[in-house]
Formats: C-alpha cells, sequence, structure tokens
C-alpha cells in the first residue's frame, strides 16, 4: 500500500506542479485574477502530494504487476475530478459539467461543454490542451508498462512481462524509462509547433494545436473554420503529425535508428498510413464536388488529409463543420470504431486487433476447404496462441457489447437511436467532436449539444470515455485483483 500511495501522490504532485503553465499564460494574457487561482490550486495540490513524499522518502518504493494496474485505474478514474475542480472555479461550470471536461481532456476524447467557446479565456483554453497532452503521455506509459507486458487487452508484448516488471521494480528505471517517452513526446510536439508558426500561425494557437496534434485530441483554439485558421500548408502539417500520434511509438524508434527488419513487423502502421491516403483522396473529391471545384486542387487535397486524418486517427476534428457529413455516416463511424494503432495515443479497437482477426477469419475458412491440414495461425511473423487470440476477442466482444448497452441506456435517457449510438462511439472511441449535430443538421434538435444534455447523459458519456481510453479490461482486471485481495 505504502508503494501505491508514494506512486500515486508523485502523479499527483507533477499533475499540480504542471497549473503553473497556464497561470503563466492567465498573466501573459491579461487575466490575472484566473492567474492567481491557478497558482492556488496548483499550490494547494502539491502542498498536499508533497507532504505524503516526504512522510514516506526514505523507503525504497516499488511496484508490482498488481499494484500498477491499480495505479494505473485508480490514476485514470481520479485525476480527471482533480482537473475538474480548478476548472469548475475558473470557468464558471457546474459539477457535473467539470467532471465531464475533465474526463474529456484527460481521455484525449476533446469533447466540449461550452456554450460559449469563443469567449473562453486563453489560460483555460490552454488548461485543456495541456492536460489532453498530458493524457495522451499517460496513456503511452499506461499501455507499455502496466497493459501490453501481460498482455492485457489481447495487446501485443514489447519485450517480455519480466522487462516490464523490472522497470516498474525500481523508481530509478521507472523514471529514466518515462523520462525517455516523455522526451520524444515533447520532441515532436515542439516540432509540430514550429512547423506550424513557419505557416503563420500565432504561438498561442500553434501551441494549442501541437498538444492536439500529438495527443489525437480536439481541442482546437477555433471550433469553427478550421481551414481558415490552417491554411492549406498548416492543415497538412496538422494532418502529418496526427498520423504520428496514432501510429505506434516503437515504430517511430525504428524508423528513427533505420532497423529494416524491425520496420516490416509493423505492418499496422503502414495500413493505418494507406488507408488515410486513400480516404485523403476520397474527401478531395468530395469536398471539391460539394464546393463546386469538380477536380483535385492543392486545397481539396490538403483539407481532405485532415478530415482524413481525423478520422483515422479518432481525433474528430473537422476543417469545416459538416464536412463529415459528406461521407456515408457508417463509413465514419466503423473507421472511428477501428481506431489507429497499437502504442499510440489514438482511441478505438485498434488497427493491429482487426488485423489479427481477420487473420484467424481467413484461417478458420481455410480450415474449412482444408479439414485435415495443419497449420499456426500467423501475424506478422509470429505465431498466434490461444490466450493470446483469447484476449483479443474478448475484448472486442466486451467493446461490441459495452457500445450496445452504452446506445440503448441513452436512448432509454431521452436521445434519439442515431444520436444514442453516435454519442456511445465517439466516447467509446475517444472521438468526443465525431458527435454533433452536423450529421442531421434538419433535425438539430434530436441532436443535443454536450452542454444541452443532462446530467445522466454526460456521466455515462463520461464513464464511456474512461473505459474506452483504458481498454475496458484493465478495469475489470484491477477489480479482479482487488477482490482476490480483500476476499
Amino acid at each position: 500500500m505504502k508503494n501505491f500511495i508514494h506512486f500515486y501522490a508523485l502523479i499527483g504532485a507533477y499533475i499540480s506542479a504542471s497549473l503553473i503553465f497556464p497561470a503563466l499564460i492567465a498573466f501573459g494574457s491579461d487575466e490575472i485574477e484566473i492567474g492567481y487561482r491557478l497558482l492556488l490550486y496548483g499550490s494547494t495540490g502539491g502542498f498536499l502530494f508533497f507532504a505524503v513524499l516526504l512522510s514516506i522518502r526514505d523507503e525504497e518504493h516499488h511496484l508490482e504487476r498488481s499494484t500498477a494496474i491499480l495505479l494505473a485505474v485508480a490514476s485514470w478514474v481520479s485525476f480527471p475530478f482533480l482537473i475538474a475542480f480548478p476548472l469548475m472555479d475558473v470557468a464558471g461550470l457546474s459539477l457535473v459539467h467539470s467532471i465531464f471536461q475533465g474526463f474529456s481532456v484527460f481521455t484525449t476524447s476533446g469533447a466540449l461543454i461550452f456554450a460559449n467557446f469563443q469567449e473562453l479565456p486563453k489560460s483555460v483554453l490552454f488548461y485543456l490542451a495541456q492536460f489532453q497532452w498530458l493524457g495522451g503521455f499517460a496513456t503511452l506509459i499506461t499501455f507499455i508498462l502496466v497493459l501490453a507486458p501481460w498482455e492485457i487487452g489481447g495487446l501485443p508484448r514489447v519485450g517480455s512481462a519480466s522487462e516490464a516488471a523490472s522497470i516498474v521494480a525500481s523508481q530509478t528505471r521507472l523514471a529514466r524509462y518515462c523520462g525517455g517517452v516523455l522526451r520524444g513526446y515533447t520532441i515532436l510536439t515542439v516540432a509540430c509547433f514550429a512547423l506550424l508558426m513557419l505557416c503563420g500561425i500565432s504561438a498561442f494557437n500553434a501551441m494549442t494545436l501541437s498538444f492536439t496534434a500529438l495527443s489525437t485530441g480536439g481541442i482546437t483554439p477555433v471550433q469553427e473554420e478550421l481551414d481558415l485558421l490552417l491554411g492549406n500548408v498548416g492543415m497538412l502539417v496538422l494532418a502529418v503529425f496526427l498520423l504520428i500520434g496514432a501510429t505506434s511509438l516503437f515504430w517511430h524508434r525504428n524508423l528513427i535508428s533505420l532497423r529494416v527488419d524491425e520496420l516490416f513487423k509493423h505492418r499496422e502502421s503502414y495500413f493505418l498510413i494507406v488507408g488515410w491516403f486513400i480516404l485523403t483522396i476520397w474527401f478531395a473529391y468530395v469536398i471539391g464536388a460539394a464546393s463546386g471545384v469538380g477536380h483535385l486542387s492543392f486545397q481539396t487535397m490538403s483539407e481532405g488529409a485532415l478530415n482524413a486524418a481525423s478520422i483515422t486517427t479518432t481525433s474528430g476534428l473537422q476543417s469545416r463543420p459538416g464536412i463529415f457529413a459528406l461521407m456515408p455516416v457508417g463509413l465514419i463511424l466503423i473507421l472511428a470504431v477501428i481506431g489507429g494503432c497499437g502504442f499510440s495515443t489514438s482511441g478505438g479497437v485498434r488497427c493491429f486487433r482487426v488485423g489479427i482477426m481477420l487473420t484467424q477469419a481467413e484461417h478458420e475458412l481455410n480450415r474449412l476447404i482444408y479439414p485435415s491440414s495443419v497449420q499456426a495461425t500467423r501475424y506478422r511473423s509470429s505465431v498466434l496462441n490461444l490466450d493470446f487470440l483469447k484476449g483479443v476477442w474478448g475484448l472486442f466482444a466486451i467493446w461490441i457489447t459495452l457500445l450496445a448497452l452504452l446506445g440503448v441506456i441513452l436512448s432509454l435517457t431521452g436521445m434519439g437511436f442515431q444520436t444514442a449510438f453516435t454519442a456511445a462511439i465517439a466516447a467509446l472511441s475517444n472521438a468526443g467532436p465525431l458527435y454533433g449535430s452536423f450529421w442531421d443538421p434538419s433535425n438539430s434538435t434530436e441532436w443535443p449539444e454536450y452542454y444541452e444534455m443532462s446530467g445522466l447523459q454526460l456521466i455515462i458519456l463520461s464513464i464511456a470515455m474512461f473505459l474506452g481510453r483504458l481498454e475496458i479490461i484493465a478495469v475489470f482486471a484491477s477489480l479482479a485483483l482487488l477482490f482476490n485481495r480483500y476476499r
């Protein structure tokens, strides 16, 4: 228990310290009162968490597998609430709205609860974007060090469980490993920021969009006419970094170090890029036809690239309101359910699971044709064992069942059928902006905005965002560990 408390307090101290950055933005934007309030919340949280750390500072701390899983789930449950309390004060939100917004930004869903978004103070917008970015980093660490080593939810192993156990068993190794991931994550964010600045975008807007791109979130400086803010080149830059955020972290490492043999093993990254390119062409033709251009141009291609990247990475951003409605709604929602690659900040079921299920389906069909043949099921260069396949199919079955259940529950709260299931898909896939009245503008009363939803509906969607981000299975695993420990 002391190890759990130590690491939980350590994470809380970092989150409290990070409040200094939106406070500085507040002081620089002449939002003095908000700046002082943010500093007060940061110093109060920092004092409490630091006091806990000092009380157990002389002991050696390490994490076991069960403690690491419980710590991950507890952090994802509680820290959105800690984000919500300052937000309730500085943005004037109700408690339920603040909790929804806290879960939305920390899970990188990007759904916004504000009715007057254009009047939002810059410091509050930066606050949302920053914690969305930190949520993306927390996603990578949770997947790499907690879920993947023990193949929770059918995640492919990176190394062995013993390697991950050795990392979390030492505070020094854990800090070094997390620092390395954070360094790469930060470098990519700074690169995106610099390129957007070169496109003529202001420093504040470029930083907000950079946070969104690498976390594949949905927080932007404007809610409408993103194409006018970015320009053609800016849309291409944002599309590229959205794809970087949605492809595997280990693929990035192999690409930088030119490990050719390892690069061929990351097929899902190439599938995602090819799918994005095909969807870009489709979007460009549709946008050109709708605008009367009638042919491909640099403008339609850049706008198509951004919207295609937004869909395939589960960001949910649109270059202009209603662009997604030009495409078949079923296709958009299916792509959102599939999501991006493993070990990325995107949401959804993820491409590698879809690839594994299709591979096994092909194998089973071959067995029907050649029942006497003996052939192992392979994905990439690996033989798929039964336990791993159970994990993949188990998570997919639970994901689809939960989606259906959420859709039904939201329908019972007064939402229309299509409205309820679109909201459920957007929440479970962590693609909050994917939901909106743009799907049926002629019947907008059936599509309430997030700020128009009831408290019950917002709580249901908050739970859905949490379960979607934590791969659902990890929650059940933590509950099983608690049951076995205290029964």
